[in-house]
Parts: C-alpha cells; sequence; structure tokens
C-alpha cells in the first residue's frame, strides 16, 4: 500500500470522476500522508468522490485525522455537516481536541463542539460545559449545554439547570429536558414554579417534565394546577399524574382519558389506558376494543401494542360490558376477536353461553376466535358445538375442536374421530386427531393400526408413548413411519425400547441406523454397542455415533475416538473434535494434550475448531 498512496494521491487530481472516486476510495487503508489529499476531496463537486474522501477519512481516523478536519466546522454548510459525521465516527479521540472549541469567538463553533460531545457521547469536562450554561452569551450554545447534562446524567449540574428555567424560554425547555432524564426529586419545586408562568408552552413542558421525573412529590403540584386550568393543559396534568403512578379521581378525568385515547398516538394512548383501568371505566370498553381493532397483528409493532392493549384490558376483570360485545352488532369484528381473546386468557367462564352462539357468525375470525376460547375455558356444556365445529368447512376451526375433544377425554367419540381422520386434507388437523385419540383411548389405536394410512401411521409413531405400538411401528415396511417410532422409542425409558434401538444399530438402512444412535445419543447409555458404529462404512452414521458417545461423557470412550482425528472426511475429525471436549470438560483429560496435534493441521476450520473448544 505505502507504494501506492502517492499513486492514489495523484489520481484525486485526475479530471475522470471514476478515477478520483477510486482514488479516495483506495487511500481508506492509507498513513498520514492521506488525510490532507482526503480533505481537499472533500470540496470535490463529485458528490460520490465527496462521500468516498468522508469515508475513507473515518476509516484512516486517529487524532491526526480530527485535529485536521477541526477547521472545517468553520466553512460552508456542507462541509460543517461533513466534519460533524467524520468527528463522531472517529470517536473519543476526538474530545480532547473540543475543548478549545468551547472558548472559540464563533457562537455556531461553540455549538458544534458541545453537539458533538453528545454525539460521541463522552466528555471528562462537563463542569467547563457549566460556565457555558451560566455565562455563554448565545442562548444556542447555553440550551446545548443543558441538553449535555441530561445526556450525561449529571446531578451536579442540577442547581445551574434549575437557575436555568428562569432563562430565554429556548434554554428552559432545554434544562426541562435535562432535569426530565436525570429525574431528581430537588428539582421538582423549581419546576412546578413553572406552573405559574405566563407562556403556555412554558407550563406545558413542566407538566410534561414532572411526569417523566416520574415521582409521587409531584402530585400536589399537578394537582392545584389542575383545579385552576383549562384545555390542553388538563389533558397534559393527566397524563403526568398517571406516569408518577397517581390515577385522578375527579368527574372530568374519564372523559379525558377517553379523549386521549380517542386522538393521540399509542404511546399517549396507552398510558390513557392504563388510567381507564385503574378506574375500572368499563363504559369505555366498547371504544377501546374498537379502536384496538384497527391494529394489525401481523405487523411485529402493532402486534407489540395490541398485547399490551390485551394486558391492561385484563385489569378490567370479567366485567359484563366485556361480555356484552360478544352480543353487540355495532362492534367490528376486530374487537370482538380481540374481546374472545381477553376472555380466553382470563377464563372467563360466564361467557360460555356467548361463545357457543359465536360459533354461529359468519365472520371465519370469530368463529375461529370463539372455538378456540371454548376448547381453553372448561367445556363441560359445549361437547355438542365442539362435535359440530369438527365437520365445520375451516381447518383451524376443526383443528381446535379437535384439540379440546382430547381434552375432554370422552371415549364415545373415539369412532366419530376415526371417521374424521379418514376424510381429513390437511396435515396439522391429522396431527390433532391423531393425539386426540391416543389421548382418549391408545390401546385403541394400537388395535386398529392397520387401519391406518401411512400418514396416520407415521403420525401415530411421533406421538405414541406406547411401547407396544412404537415396537410394531419400528418394523414397518414405511421408511418414515420406522424413522419416527425409533425416534419415538429414545424417549421411553424401558429396557424393551433399548434393545429395539440396539438391533437397529445392525439394519441395513443408513437411515435407520443414523435414527438409532441419535435416540442412544440422548439416552446416553450402551456405549459398548454404539463403539463398532465407529466403522460403519457410512461417514454420517460414524459421524452420529461419535456424536452419541460425546454424549455419554464416559471418559473410556476417548481411545476409541482419538484415532478418528486423523480421519480423512472433515466432519468426522470436527465432530470427533467436539465429543472429546465435552467429555474432557467433566473429566481430568487435559483438551489441549489431546489436540495438540491438531493446532498445526492444513485444514483452517479444524485449526479453528482446535482453538474455540481449548478457548472454552
Amino acid at each position: 500500500m505505502a507504494k501506492n498512496i502517492q499513486k492514489y494521491i495523484k489520481n484525486l487530481s485526475d479530471s475522470s470522476d471514476s478515477r478520483r472516486r477510486s482514488a479516495a476510495e483506495a487511500l481508506s487503508d492509507a498513513d498520514e500522508r492521506a488525510i490532507y489529499p482526503l480533505i481537499k476531496s472533500l470540496r470535490d463537486q463529485n458528490a460520490g468522490v465527496h462521500d468516498a474522501a468522508m469515508r475513507s477519512l473515518i476509516s484512516i481516523g486517529g487524532e491526526t485525522t480530527a485535529y485536521m478536519v477541526l477547521p472545517l466546522l468553520r466553512d460552508d454548510a456542507l462541509l460543517r455537516n461533513t466534519a460533524m459525521i467524520i468527528l463522531k465516527e472517529i470517536g473519543y479521540v476526538t474530545i480532547p481536541l473540543l475543548r478549545n472549541l468551547l472558548k472559540d469567538k464563533d457562537n455556531d463553533v461553540r455549538k458544534f463542539a458541545i453537539d458533538l460531545i453528545i454525539e460521541i457521547n463522552h466528555c471528562d469536562y462537563l463542569d467547563d460545559l457549566i460556565i457555558l450554561l451560566n455565562e455563554d452569551k448565545n442562548a444556542n450554545v447555553r440550551a446545548s449545554a443543558a441538553k449535555a447534562f441530561g445526556i450525561f446524567q449529571y446531578k451536579k449540574a442540577i442547581p445551574h439547570l434549575i437557575n436555568a428555567l428562569c432563562d430565554d424560554e429556548w434554554v428552559a425547555f432545554s434544562a426541562l429536558e435535562a432535569l426530565a432524564l436525570i429525574k431528581d426529586e430537588l428539582s421538582i419545586e423549581p419546576i412546578a414554579s413553572l406552573l405559574d408562568s405566563n407562556s403556555e408552552t412554558l407550563r406545558y413542558n413542566a407538566i410534561e417534565t414532572l411526569g417523566k421525573i416520574g415521582n409521587r412529590s409531584a402530585e400536589k403540584y399537578l394537582i392545584n394546577h389542575f383545579l385552576k386550568t383549562e384545555g390542553f393543559e388538563k389533558t397534559a396534568i393527566v397524563k403526568s399524574l398517571l406516569q408518577i403512578g397517581v390515577t385522578p379521581n375527579m368527574p372530568s378525568v374519564k372523559d379525558i382519558l377517553i379523549d386521549i385515547y380517542t386522538n393521540n398516538e399509542w404511546q399517549d394512548r396507552l398510558i390513557a389506558l392504563r388510567g381507564l383501568a385503574k378506574l375500572k371505566e368499563a363504559s369505555a370498553i366498547p371504544l377501546i376494543l374498537d379502536i384496538a381493532g384497527s391494529l394489525d397483528p401481523s405487523v411485529p409493532d402493532e402486534m407489540d401494542i395490541l398485547y399490551a392493549v390485551k394486558e391492561i384490558l385484563k385489569d378490567f376483570d370479567c366485567f359484563q360490558p366485556l361480555l356484552d360485545i360478544l352480543n353487540s352488532s355495532n362492534i367490528k369484528y376486530r374487537a370482538k376477536t380481540i374481546a374472545i381473546e381477553i376472555i380466553e386468557d382470563q377464563n372467563c367462564k360466564e361467557a360460555m353461553p356467548y361463545l357457543i352462539k359465536l360459533f354461529e357468525d359468519k365472520l371465519r375470525d370469530v368463529k375461529r376466535a370463539s372455538i378456540k376460547a371454548l376448547t381453553k375455558l372448561d367445556s363441560e356444556g359445549s361437547g355438542q358445538i365442539l362435535m359440530e365445529a369438527c365437520e365445520d368447512e375451516d381447518g383451524h376451526i376443526r383443528k381446535y375442536a379437535v384439540s379440546a375433544i382430547g381434552k375432554i377425554g370422552d371415549k364415545s367419540v373415539i369412532n366419530t374421530l376415526f371417521k374424521l381422520l379418514n376424510k381429513e386434507i390437511y396435515t396439522d388437523v391429522k396431527e390433532e386427531i391423531i393425539k386426540a385419540i391416543l389421548m382418549i383411548d391408545p390401546q385403541e389405536a394400537y388395535h386398529r393400526i392397520d387401519n391406518f394410512d401411512i400418514q396416520g401411521r407415521e403420525l401415530i409413531a411421533r406421538y405414541s408413548d406406547s411401547f407396544e405400538v412404537l415396537n410394531i411401528l419400528s418394523k414397518d415396511p414405511e421408511l418414515n413411519v420406522r424413522l419416527s417410532a425409533i425416534s419415538s422409542l429414545g424417549s421411553l425409558d424401558f429396557d424393551g425400547a433399548y434393545q429395539n434401538l440396539i438391533a437397529s444399530l445392525k439394519d441395513e438402512n443408513i437411515q435407520i441406523r443414523k435414527a438409532a444412535l441419535m435416540a442412544l445419543g440422548n439416552r446416553r447409555c450402551c456405549e459398548h454397542e454404539i463403539l463398532p458404529m465407529l466403522n460403519d462404512e457410512d461417514m454420517w452414521v460414524k459421524i452420529y455415533a461419535i456424536k452419541a458417545l460425546g454424549n455419554s461423557l464416559n471418559p473410556d470412550v476417548i481411545e476409541h475416538i482419538k484415532p478418528l482425528l486423523n480421519a480423512a472426511e472433515i466432519p468426522i475429525v470436527l465432530s470427533s473434535i467436539d465429543a472429546l471436549a465435552k467429555i474432557a470438560s467433566l473429566s481430568s483429560v487435559n483438551i489441549s494434550d489431546l489436540l495438540a496435534p491438531l493446532s498445526v493441521h492444513k485444514v483452517a476450520a479444524i485449526r479453528q475448531r482446535v482453538k474455540d473448544v481449548e478457548g472454552i
């Protein structure tokens, strides 16, 4: 690079825009010789060259770059902004250089210096900013200094910020912003004194700041002002009282909260909603749900808001107005759906008749929500509607209904479930039917095993915990059925299950051998039977055998795995490293001694894996 620096610097003056841009980009790894030429290129009329020079200066960084960029703060708007970006990105090394700028004759330069301190978020001479707050003749500089104290939570500045509340409004606003971030109780009374100001804007900001500080000692000031003010200040006071944990119980508060919830952004709406919940204003529930119904649960941010709304509404408990919404023809379907979900979460059994009736609704989402809620609530009395739901044209509704029937455990419906299974087209619904059958009468599933189709047998193998059933299905002619059965056998702590898995290690099918090894590895057993699999003809069977032995945590298998560190297949070597590291972590074996020869292996991935496990 050193040889080419002069070449690239020369190309910064080329007539070709693309050559100048390429040269500026190439100098990103250069030394200090490139700094001044790149600064000159910031004046290039081509935006691409300007941008490339800026990025290269950031990449070079360091105190020298920062020092040489500082004069640009006195230049035109574009270069000032560019200098701000560069100095911010260079970061901490810029901070000492900014101190002298706090005494600069140029008002803008002093302000830029404070703004950079705030952006970089570091400063070890904040007392210098106190002098600026108290003595600087420029209001913008004083305002920036006040803002900095809030960002840095600098409590030493509190008395000076309190004094600044009597400064120009612009400075007072910044002082209030800082005091809101510092949150010190000592500032509450001075801030409250602003409630008598002739400036509506200053009063409003003072009210908001008292709320942000969040200390209940502000309550008396806010309530006193509430009683003698009107309009938007009342609304701001109610919001601030709620923020400090006080729910004012005065006649007009309900209307104010409803107005906030109706006409503001969601951040304020949630504050108002908490107040309505504390006041138990059940009459507001229809409006609350109607507006919440506009949220789209498929959008992450709106889904979070909807969750918060539902959590707050739970504080209303199972109020009759919430149930009345289910009967109302004036409420939009999304509001009804949210109401049903809240009722479901609250396990509100009084809602059962309403939910049963809603199942007849023509709107799909309402039907889905109602049947889902019925499946979670005590299902006594809803058996008939659940059986009807099993025949619904909507697969989601059938799924919820079948799930509920399985929980009820009524053996009289077993034949109906088998009929449903034979005609069901969706796999996830079939899964629920199989689960329900196994829940209600697993022996019946065993007796009818030959009546299941391939998919049905695979699902039975996946969800059954019966050794008899799994033992039969582990010998099924269909490979996927056998694989599922073998996998499930691994979860049974039963001698017959172990014997089946051990026998499967000799199966001619590679997939079966792998599945058996996985199952045995999860059980941490049978090392003696697994060891011969290290010689299997299939590489992946070997790898699963290594993993299973590693899971056993038995130091006796180390000598059997060590030779595989010299295997030609990289995956086998990597798996052996992992297995040995796992065993060594719980034994007296030194993993570094085991892996030392591999630290100079020709394959980078193996060398890196050795470093990784040695560093654990």
